[in-house]
Parts: C-alpha cells; structure tokens; sequence
C-alpha cells in the first residue's frame, strides 16, 4: 500500500507479485474454473444486498413525482420523507459492524434481506405519509447494514489479485438495482401506481434471503470464532490448494496480534499510521456524500420536471442516468485492478467539477424541453463519473485501509457519516433548492468536488494488489 504524499505516507506496503501464469493442464483447468464459478455465485449473492440498496434510495426518484400530490407534500416534508431511509440506514451501519462480528456476515445478511423484504411490502401499503417515514426508516436499517457487510463480505472470500473487481461488484449491482429503479419507475409511470414502484424490491430482497441461506461465513470470521475446519473448506473453493495452509496461517497471526493489541478504536487511533487512515476514510465517506451525487439520483425526475420536462418525460430520462451509472461502474470495475485506485480517483472527479458547472450553468437558461434534455446529457456524464472516481473506488478503500483490529468498527463510523451525510443533503435539497435555486446547489458541490480531488491525492493511499494481511501489518508496525 503507498502514498507519495500526506500523513499517509507512513503507511508502505509493496503490492504482492502477481501470480506465475497457470499451467493449463486439465486438473489446474478444472480448479480454475471451480474457483471462478464459487466466487462469483458468493459475490452476485451477497451483491443482491447492494442492488436493494439502489433499488430502495433509486425509486423513490419516480414515486416522489406522483406521491408527492396524492398527499400534498410540501418540500421540506418531501425532504423528511426521502431522507427517512437515510436516518434508518445510519442506524442500520452502526449496528451492523457489531452484528458482523459477533453474527457472521452470513447471518447479517441473511437479516438484512428480511428486513428488505418486508420494509419493501409495508412501505407500499403505507396509508399515510406518517406510516411511510416509519417504514422507509425500518427499510433504512437494512440498506445501512447491507452497505457495510457486502463490501466487508466479499473482500474476505475474495483472492487479492481480483479483490478490487469482486467488491466492486457491489457497487456495480447497487448502480443496476437504481437502473432497474428507473426503469419499473418508467413502465409504471402512465398508471402512477407508485405502490407497486415499491413493492417490487420484495422480488430481489426473497432472493438475497434464500440465496444466503446457501452461502458459507467468510473464512475470516470462522477461523476468529475457532471454527477451523469451516474456514478450510471455504478457502479450498476459493484460492489454489498450495495457498490454503499459508492464507490460514496468515489470518491465524493477524488475529493473534489483533488479540495481543486488543481491538479498541481508541487505543489503536493512538499508532499515527493507523490514524491517518482513519482520517482518510473518514474524508473519503463524507466526499461520498457532499459531492452531491444523491440530489441527481433522489431527485432528478423533479429536477428535470422544473427545467421543462413533463412528468412522464422526466420519470422515463431518468433511465439515462441510471445508464450512465452502470457504465462508470463497468469502467471503474475494469481498471481499478490495472491502473490502481489514485488515478481512477483523480479523472472521475475531475469530469465531476466539468459537468457540476456545466449542469449549474445550464440552470440558469430559459426552461424548455432543450434546456432539459441538456441538463439531462450533463447530469448522466456526471453520474457516470463519479462511479468511475467516487463510487467504485470509496466502497472498495473502506473494505481495505483499516487495519484488521478496527475493521469492523472504523468501517461501520465512515459507512454512518456516509449515510448522515446523505441524510443532510436530501434533507436540505429541496427547500435550499427552492429557495437559492438548483444552480447555485451545483455550483456548491462543484466547489466540492474541487477540494475532494485535492484531497485525495494528499491522503488516499493506493492498495492495488497488497493483501489485507499487509494493510494490517504495515498500519500497525
């Protein structure tokens, strides 16, 4: 793990080699393949989590523009209700670190998609918007969970050369459950029945539950709870034979130097290398958030509506967005194991600062169909930037800076002030939108943008290729 520059530099770490090319003898042929097809079913499983996540905070983009007058909302309450989930999925970070450890990721999981489940059901039959903020609130628990556990999930089954791309699964599957958002939102848009634009999340949150059920406990968690020959088992379907035995013996000597260190935040934010990079987790969840990606995703059909755009119009553009999401996330998927974390980092928020200005800028024209459909182009190159330098690369970092000890902790602080932070924005939105104008909201997060690219390139480490056990050896030493 290196970084040239900042607090962090302290913390060095040479990636590992990467592996001698494999032989293709039919036997390392079907090991091979066995591998891939283990891994992959454990992450698109466990990914379901994420696409819940994005279907929930996606959809209520389209509900919003029917909801809003079946119950006269105004907009600091349409800024309550979208932000209710938020509030719950801050909860729902929080204890989830704590449910990951003493549970397993498993079990959260499988928590988790019950919750989804049935928050999905009752916030489709909410008679009131009292009832609605209630359950969007319950339905927040198991997003907030989900976001902390995936990513923490399948970082530890994942081998490390491929880690990136694998956990990057999950951000690739919460930018799909937004498109899959936007597009039932569209279909359903001529009837307005926003009730079953929410009830379909119920489909993927059955999935995710049965679908977990099947699945193993990270090999981690099991060797940390003594379960030896369960960790075994594990590791023999996801890495080479010749790599189980030292895998388990290099998370057997972490562990053991965790005990030695005892785990306490506060003890171990006292290292000045372990601090650093709690500070820059820190920095990376709140850039997450203030850069104002969730006022696009949360209310772009609203947005689009006000630049000249008529309802239907606005809910079926939105699909574009969502588009322009599953492509940056493709893209950060296909080089974040190439070229490294940094320098994904550094052009996504620089087309981010472009296309924030250009979208503040064409605000302030004569509202028109045009005028929409360009605000509409800015805001999906927006979108699919930042997946490129905020989305894939943030859900991946947290997985892997913090050393071993405060994972689960540090993890589940940055994964609450990500979604506080999102709270903030959602809340705040709308009226401040109303009344400085969504221009001047752009301009903002421009600015943002600005001194979040500075940022990163003063403290965010690159970690391409080094293994968690390393991360946890070099922080601590």
């Amino acid at each position: 793990m290196t970084d040239p520059t900042g607090d962090a530099e302290r913390v060095l770490v040479s990636p590992v080699p990467e592996p001698p090319p494999d032989d293709n003898s039919p036997e390392r042929v079907a090991i091979r393949a066995r591998i891939k097809k283990f891994v992959l079913t454990v992450v698109i499983i466990a990914a379901l989590g994420g696409a819940l996540f994005g279907y929930d905070t996606g959809v209520i983009s389209g509900v919003l523009v029917f909801l809003t007058p079946d119950f006269g909302l105004s907009q600091t309450q349409v800024g309550i209700l979208t932000s209710s989930l938020l509030i719950g999925a801050a909860v729902g970070s929080i204890s989830g670190g704590w449910m990951a450890d003493r549970w397993g990721r498993r079990a959260t999981l499988l928590f988790a998609g019950v919750l989804f489940f049935f928050g999905a059901l009752a916030q489709a039959l909410s008679p009131d918007v009292g009832t609605m903020i209630a359950t969007r609130l319950l339905l927040g628990v198991a997003v907030g969970t989900a976001s902390l556990v995936v990513p923490m999930y399948v970082s530890e089954i994942a081998p490390p050369t491929y880690r990136g791309r694998l956990v990057s699964m999950n951000s690739l599957m919460i930018a799909s459950g937004q498109l899959l958002a936007y597009i039932v939102n569209a279909a359903l848009s001529p009837t307005g029945n926003w009730r079953l634009m929410l009830a379909m999340a119920a489909i993927p949150a059955a999935a995710l539950v049965i679908g977990m059920y099947f699945m193993p406990d990270s090999p981690r968690w099991y060797l940390k709870k003594g379960r030896d020959d369960e960790a075994r088992r594990v590791l023999e379907q996801s890495y080479y034979p010749e790599h189980v035995e030292p895998t388990i013996t290099d998370i057997k000597d972490t562990e053991a130097a965790d005990e030695a260190v005892k785990a306490r935040l506060r003890d171990q934010l006292r290292k000045p290398k372990v601090r650093a990079l709690f500070w820059t987790g820190v920095g990376l969840a709140l850039i997450q958030q203030f850069v104002g990606v969730n006022t696009v995703i949360y209310y772009a059909p609203s947005t689009l509506k006000s630049a000249g755009m008529g309802d239907s119009a606005a809910v079926t553009s939105s699909i574009g967005i969502g588009i322009g999401a599953v492509v940056g996330v493709i893209i950060g998927m296909t080089l974040i194991d190439r070229i490294g974390r940094r320098p994904l980092m550094f052009v996504g928020l620089s087309v981010m600062v472009v296309a924030l200005i250009a979208m503040g800028l064409v605000e302030r024209l004569t509202q028109n169909a045009t005028t929409g459909y360009i605000l509409l182009a800015s805001m999906i190159v927006y979108v699919c930037s930042f997946q490129v330098g905020v989305g894939v690369p943030t859900w991946l970092l947290l997985s892997e800076i913090f050393p071993a000890p405060i994972r689960a902790t540090a993890m589940s602080i940055c994964t609450f002030l990500i979604w506080m932070g999102n709270f903030v924005v959602s809340l705040v939105f709308p009226p401040l939108g109303e009344l400085w104008g969504a221009s001047t909201m752009f301009f903002f997060f421009a600015v943002v943008s600005a001194f979040s690219l500075y940022f990163c390139f003063r403290r965010v480490p690159e970690t391409k290729g080094v293994t968690l056990d390393q991360i946890t050896a070099a922080a601590e030493s």
